[in-house]
């Protein structure tokens, strides 16, 4: 085994100093045992060979740069030794014994003795794997550059164009070779031509600018709609040098855009005349229906009726009045569409008017008992009193009308330091989560037992948009065969702003 290549093989650096080297290097006789390695190149194999036993190489394993397994006494060292000359540019891939696969440029050059007798090879080892590396994903970016659908262009902090992709040139018309070298303002027009500076200035301060929606002018002279990408190009220091560019058409984005706009447009014009038509209608029919009340009281004060025809006109005042309630509420949605439904803020006592509801409402509908859970004490709220009442009517009806077969309707009350709570139960069928989400949406009618919907579906919208008007809130808690209760929460005197 030979120790001392210098000693033995011609022409070689003392063997401290190649065992310093950051080059990998090693020896081989003229049979091709290896007689020498450097520490570079032990961390390069991941091992250690014996000396003067293992032929032609180091490396655990070699492969053809395609992959391809290399037969040893093949591989550069081992022909350089059979041939006499040096190998070069041929690029092997080694495999190192804990799975590392590495690219190396191998240089073995022969060593002959004074005499011209072939004395061995020295073998210089150039790891390439991070180059080869960067090779393949330079390639790989270029590939999808190249093929991507958005125009991508760099160009110098001067403007000057520097690539042209190919969807750069399906976009706005112009070949590679028409546009390297050019300045970028070619596609500019003339009104946004101060966008390159403040575009160049953000890049200069490493500033990136994401889906800039812009303008740029094609080849034929025609305008265009583009998102537009930027972001910092740096040389190998991180000293910025240029800019990346992605342009993406968004004219399909702008067309569909303003097709979105003008339906919403022409729906909110038809609502419009829509909520102008239930406004003129409600108020055409709000006369005849208080003059057709009005002749029935007469009817009833002044005509001398027996029992059956007394419960007929009470009858048909009762339906007149459900018809005044809901052409009412026609008029309120109109006015809350259009933000014009009145309020009037005064204090007043809320258990007071609770009381008042009661008694009224238990006067009209004797099937159900409409009963307070507790005494209610005097409660001053600052409200809109009789919007307050609309609201607590229209909970209660409900409740009396969804759940007929019940008999009873609790109203409960609870002050807390800041607001107050009013919530009104029924034992009815209860109500569906799904129906529960859209309960409070204008024309939304919930079935009532026998499959039927009553109604216009608009009370609880009316609710919802007094409530909120007061800054206070309303909600349902339902269970399916165990009834709902409907509360609303408001603030008290002095907290509402």
């Amino acid at each position: 085994m030979i120790t001392n290549p210098s000693a033995q093989l011609p022409g070689l650096l003392p063997i401290e100093l190649l065992d310093g080297l950051p080059v990998a290097i090693y020896t081989c006789d003229h049979l091709g045992y290896v007689t020498f390695f450097n520490k570079a190149a032990v961390k390069l194999w991941g091992r250690e060979p014996e000396l003067g036993k293992e032929l032609w190489c180091g490396s655990w394993k070699i492969f053809h740069p395609d992959g391809t397994p290399m037969v040893l006494d093949s591989c550069p060292m081992a022909r350089t030794l059979k041939e006499g000359q040096p190998v070069e540019d041929e690029e092997i891939i080694i495999l190192c014994p804990d799975g590392t696969k590495r690219n190396i440029l191998p240089s073995p050059v022969p060593l002959f003795d004074a005499s011209g007798v072939l004395k061995g090879a020295v073998n210089t080892l150039q790891d390439i794997t991070e180059q080869r590396q960067g090779e393949k994903r330079q390639a790989m970016l270029a590939a999808i550059i190249e093929f991507s659908e958005d125009a991508i262009v760099s160009k110098t902090l001067e403007g000057i164009i520097m690539s042209w992709n190919h969807g750069a040139e399906k976009l706005f018309g112009y070949t590679e070779e028409e546009m390297l070298g050019k300045h970028i303002s070619i596609l500019i027009p003339k009104d946004r031509l101060d966008e390159e500076q403040l575009i160049i200035e953000r890049v200069r301060n490493n500033r990136p600018i994401e889906h800039f929606e812009t303008i740029r002018i094609t080849k034929n002279g025609s305008s265009i709609p583009i998102s537009l990408t930027v972001s910092p190009i740096r040389d190998r220091n991180g000293r910025i040098i240029g800019a990346s560019k992605i342009a993406r058409d968004i004219s399909l984005q702008k067309e569909s855009e303003a097709q979105l706009q003008k339906l919403y447009n022409d729906i909110q014009a038809m609502n419009a005349k829509k909520d102008e038509f239930i406004g003129m209608a409600s108020h055409e029919l709000k006369t005849p229906v208080t003059s057709i009340d009005a002749f029935l009281q007469l009817v009833q004060r002044s005509l001398l009726l027996d029992d059956k025809d007394k419960m007929l006109v009470s009858k048909a005042r009762n339906q007149v009045g459900k018809l005044t309630s809901l052409i009412a509420d026609l008029l309120d949605v109109t006015k809350i569409q259009t933000g014009k439904l009145p309020y009037t803020f005064t204090s007043f006592d809320l258990s007071g008017l609770l009381n008042e509801i009661i008694e009224v409402m238990q006067q009209n509908h004797l099937s159900h008992d409409i009963v307070l859970d507790q005494e209610v004490l005097p409660l001053s709220i600052y409200a809109d009193r009789q919007r307050i009442e609309q609201v607590i009517i229209n909970l209660i009806s409900n409740a009396i009308r969804y759940a007929p077969n019940a008999r009873k309707v609790l109203i409960r009350v609870v002050n807390e330091s800041r607001k107050v709570q009013l919530s009104v139960q029924d034992f009815g069928p209860g109500i569906a989560l799904p129906e529960q989400e859209e309960i409070f949406s204008r024309f939304y009618q919930i079935k009532k037992p026998n499959g039927n919907a009553s109604g216009l579906g608009i009370g609880l919208y009316i609710s919802k948009e007094i409530i909120g008007r007061h800054q206070g809130k309303i909600w349902v808690d339902s269970t399916p065969g165990v009834g709902s209760t409907f509360s609303f929460e408001l603030p008290l005197l002095n907290e509402l702003q």
